[in-house]
């Protein structure tokens, strides 16, 4: 989450939610009476004129009156009374309306108070935004642009083919890999995409897989190296792999439940899940999107727990296998540290 502007004297926070984990942040954070700003678009058809009309921006500040995470646009819906409307002709004081709040668009939430768990909240979400998540790589038979990406891309360098020119063919790209290779051993995140034109990119991801590198590696096609490549990266694959990423590691836990489930070694399932998760006992849950709606308030309750206690959770969402077996087992499961 970036956080713009955060003020308890003035009683405010600006922020961009960036993921559904900032939406369930927001969630415990807003609260009925609160004042919540944004954009909204609404569409205007003057009189006579044909076809759908034009949409128009317009900002709103709201008096909050419930607050709801939507299952199907995996939004949050902030919904109240109008106190303010910029331009006031498309929306009177007043009236009802929705705020939709996403990842990307940034919402104001006003409080008469601010607690210091709330603004707690606020923050751990902004430290874990920053910590950089995935590792993007655009290369060519020239050298390899090598960028981190967190809250934002950030460079962080160049590795040169010292053989570029040269006659010599595979043993100087063994060189060329191996030094690139050494590099990104060196930085933190695990799931590095490498693109490019050419054939470098996924013979550099076959090298790696080879020496045995412990990183989960996609290849991607981009029609140029340096950061143009990296924008491409990211404008073009970089959804669809980070959430097979995200479903890689819930199915890696289910295995490991189920594996730990067949030779009785620690875990927990269903109402079970609450106890542990309070003795901090928790190393990894998974939970249903599905369990998460219906359950608010003890969900919440569970995650926070296991949040406080060390553990990691997933949501886990409909429309995968993963989803059926966890369902299957109550909504909720848990891998222990211990029983």
């Amino acid at each position: 989450m970036q956080v713009i502007a955060l003020s308890k004297r003035d009683k405010i926070i600006k922020v961009i939610p960036e993921t559904l984990e900032d939406l369930w942040v927001l969630e415990k954070v807003i609260s009925p009476g609160d004042v919540v700003s944004g954009v909204v678009l609404r569409r205007m058809k003057r009189e006579g004129e044909r076809g759908s009309g034009e949409v128009h921006r317009v900002f709103v500040r709201i008096r909050v009156e419930d607050v709801k995470f939507h299952e199907y646009s995996k939004s949050l819906r902030v919904g109240g009374i109008v106190i303010e409307a910029r331009p006031e002709r498309f929306i009177g004081k007043g009236k009802h309306q929705t705020i939709e709040v996403r990842p990307g668009r940034e919402v104001t939430v006003e409080k008469a108070e601010w607690d210091d768990f709330l603004v707690d909240e606020i923050r751990r979400a902004e430290r874990e935004s920053k910590i950089p998540k995935h590792i993007l790589v655009a290369m060519d038979d020239e050298g390899a642009t090598v960028c981190t990406l967190g809250q934002r891309v950030e460079r962080v360098g160049y590795v040169r083919n010292p053989n570029h020119g040269k006659r010599g063919g595979a043993s100087d790209l063994r060189q060329y890999y191996g030094d690139l290779l050494a590099f990104l051993e060196q930085l933190e995140p695990e799931l590095v995409i490498v693109g490019g034109p050419g054939f470098f990119h996924d013979d550099f991801v076959r090298f790696a897989k080879e020496r045995g590198s412990k990183k989960k590696y996609r290849s991607v096609s981009t029609s140029v190296a340096g950061m143009k490549g990296i924008h491409e990266i990211i404008a073009d694959y970089l959804e669809d792999i980070v959430q097979e990423h995200h479903l890689s590691k819930i199915a890696s836990v289910l295995s490991e439940f189920l594996k730990r489930l067949s030779k009785g070694e620690p875990v927990a399932v269903g109402p079970e899940v609450p106890q542990y998760a309070e003795m901090g006992a928790v190393e990894a849950l998974l939970m249903t999107d599905e369990f998460f709606l219906k359950n608010r308030e003890s969900a919440r309750r569970i995650l926070d727990a296991v949040r406080h206690g060390g553990g990691s959770f997933f949501i886990v969402p409909r429309g995968t296998e993963e989803y059926s077996t966890v369902a299957g087992l109550g909504g909720v499961i848990a891998l222990l540290r211990y029983r």
